[in-house]
């Protein structure tokens, strides 16, 4: 095995044993190896870690709409986020995922991802809590980017309905995109959440921050 050319796998086979029986400079090759490839690993890792395994590999080709999943993947981080809608199975997250896949290679600041179970579990856990809460929220400012994956599909409780709103209202008012796919319309979204009248609020700022992407 030529160390410096080694794979990951192959260096992490090393035993005390051999290592103690390699030369110095071979030594100095591995250690070199390692060092220039554990950003990547470390990167590779946090991916998989972030993305559920089925959304891991995705074959273009095999989705409904090979032109919606293409326009998704042409979306460049900024201030303006991206809004997929459309009938369930159409490719919505694949694609979003796809994209997510880029930017976290990227480096932007972070990505928060959440499906409705996810968004719901934290937001009973967090709001428990004012600290705690706080804490959160300023994850979700902050973060590079935001995914909410089928938003409309959680169940709207008064404080997952200030959740989405700051996000949609704190974000985008400082140019921090969000990203998010729904099956509903816009009216029948703003409907389901109407706590205080912010359904329409939320929807208004989905409209006016998010490119859309129509998979209908």
């Amino acid at each position: 095995m030529e160390s410096a050319r080694a794979t990951w796998e192959e260096l992490m086979e090393f035993t005390d044993a051999k290592w103690d029986d390699l030369p110095l400079e071979e030594r100095y090759a591995v250690r070199q190896a390692c060092e220039k490839q554990l950003p990547e690993i470390s990167r590779r890792r946090a991916w998989e870690s972030l993305c559920p395994p089925e959304y891991r590999e995705t074959s273009p080709e095999r989705l409904p709409n090979l032109e919606k999943f293409e326009q998704v993947q042409r979306w460049q981080f900024g201030p303006m986020g991206l809004l997929l809608v459309g009938p369930t199975r159409r490719g919505k997250t694949r694609s979003a995922w796809k994209l997510l896949e880029r930017l976290h290679f990227e480096e932007h600041r972070g990505i928060i991802a959440m499906s409705p179970m996810d968004l719901k579990l934290a937001v009973a856990s967090v709001w428990r809590d004012a600290e705690t809460a706080d804490t959160w929220i300023w994850r979700l400012r902050s973060a590079g980017v935001v995914f909410l994956d089928d938003l409309d599909t959680v169940r709207f409780t008064e404080a997952v309905e200030e959740t989405i709103y700051d996000i949609f209202e704190f974000r985008p008012t400082h140019r921090e995109p969000v990203i998010a796919t729904v099956n509903r319309t816009g009216r029948e979204l703003a409907a389901r959440m109407n706590t205080n009248g912010r359904g329409a609020k939320i929807v208004e700022r989905m409209r006016e921050y998010c490119q859309i992407v129509n998979f209908t």
